[in-house]
């Protein structure tokens, strides 16, 4: 899914630097006169750093070029989107957020199951599979979770 808005950025980026998780057919909406970076992480091969993409978006916005920084879903839901905004602002580098469609929404809107439902549920959770180091996120009591959150959508699990 993809708004109207990034639809706007894709075709007017000079530079777009894109991760694993977007589609091919996204990447052929982009201006056709665009760069393509590949910034992808896919676990177990090499991949550059989050440090190293960050700078790397900081230094292309230096050089007067508009960079998007493409990701798949919303950048802010386990897209490590926080931490690139916060290494934007520490380069001074002014930049917009494009809000993307997390794939926990979109996802489920695809299977017919919707997010919440008045009669149903009015809770959903978004937990993530893995903590930074690999490790499961053991601070979450589980059962209690399952008790209380009819709807929750596990991301890299």
């Amino acid at each position: 899914l993809l708004s109207l808005y990034a639809l706007h950025a894709l075709q007017h980026a000079d530079v777009i630097v894109y991760d694993a998780l977007v589609a091919r057919n996204i990447l052929e909406l982009a201006n056709k006169e665009a760069r393509l970076e590949f910034a992808g992480k896919r676990g177990g091969r090499p991949s550059p750093t989050q440090p190293d993409i960050s700078r790397r978006l900081a230094a292309l916005a230096k050089e007067g070029l508009r960079v998007l920084r493409l990701k798949g879903g919303d950048p802010f839901v386990f897209g490590r989107g926080g931490e690139e905004a916060l290494a934007l602002v520490a380069a001074g580098v002014p930049f917009r957020l494009v809000p993307g469609v997390t794939s926990g929404i979109g996802g489920l809107a695809y299977a017919g199951i919707p997010v919440t439902h008045r009669e149903t549920n009015s809770i959903v959770t978004f937990v993530t599979g893995h903590m930074a180091g690999g490790e499961l996120p053991d601070a979450i009591e589980w059962k209690a979770l399952a008790r209380i959150s009819p709807v929750i959508v596990f991301y890299m699990p």
